[in-house]
């Protein structure tokens, strides 16, 4: 096992594809959060139905957007995505899946070993996007006088909470990537859905005034998981807010989406043939 899981690490680290995404994702990350640390402090944000202004001042809330924008918006959860999707989409298109599987007969054992794999690059591409919206985040906040909050307990779970979510979302396209193994179509389809498709839902339940649906939507779950605090400080109406009422239950719709994915990915891998 133990030399499996270092054969699949080598696989991840031995390429130039995991580090061009991470530098892209912290690019997009950075300017993302700065964006939204510019809105701080100004009516840009205000909801004109509702008057509400999330940004009309800087606490906790406002941080943990503004610091995890880009898994908010539904940007940055791309890269993990479309990662987990092509770590194991690529075995199958240049057809080195074979000889992974001749190496290591056991099949189970190299879909764990991939797992752990795909765990650890999720962990480093959490952290760096944490490192890129910080960086870009706080530094406009700073840059305007207002406070970064980076030593509130409830801004820093929620960059805790972070690896977790960038963990799941590239489980998330492992398991997707294990069902769907052409490897252009698995990628559009998720990246499609990611982007495109919450888009849709999101507005359709916005008109249908379907909100305990949109609540079930990846990018949403994503969104409850990171938002502990609410950044309008009670003056937002928590049944028109497409978040469960706690973050762990969110987390846990997400990781179940992704154990379903895996499992279903894992199941059909080990039972049909690979050429």
């Amino acid at each position: 096992m133990g030399g499996a899981i270092r054969s699949e690490i080598r696989k991840v680290f031995t390429t130039r594809l995991w580090w061009g995404m991470l530098l892209g994702m912290m690019a997009l990350a950075g300017l993302i959060a700065l964006g939204f640390a510019a809105l701080v402090g100004t009516d840009f944000g205000e909801d004109p139905s509702t008057g509400v202004n999330p940004f009309a001042e800087m606490n906790a809330g406002v941080a943990q957007l503004v610091y995890n924008a880009g898994l908010i918006q539904n940007f940055t959860t791309l890269f993990p995505l479309a990662l987990g999707v092509l770590l194991i989409t690529s075995e199958y298109r240049h057809q080195t899946i074979t000889a992974t599987f001749l190496s290591t007969p056991r099949r189970w054992i190299v879909l764990v070993s991939k797992s752990v794999a795909v765990v650890l690059i999720g962990v480093v591409y959490a952290i760096g996007h944490a490192l890129a919206s910080v960086a870009g985040g706080a530094g406009m906040l700073a840059g305007k006088g207002e406070p970064t909050l980076l030593d509130n307990a409830d801004v820093l779970q929620s960059l805790g909470i972070g690896v977790l979510a960038f963990v799941v979302w590239t489980m998330l396209g492992f398991g997707f990537g294990m069902l769907v193994r052409n490897q252009v179509a698995a990628v559009l389809i998720a990246v499609g859905f990611s982007l495109i498709g919450q888009i849709a839902l999101n507005i359709i339940f916005a008109i249908s005034d379907w909100t305990w649906a949109a609540r079930w939507l990846p990018g949403n779950l994503t969104g409850g998981m990171l938002i502990t605090v609410d950044p309008t400080g009670g003056l937002g109406d928590p049944d028109t807010q497409p978040y469960f009422e706690h973050w762990w239950l969110s987390a846990l719709i997400l990781v179940g989406y992704a154990a379903a994915l895996a499992i279903a990915g894992s199941v059909l891998t080990t039972k049909r043939d690979i050429t």
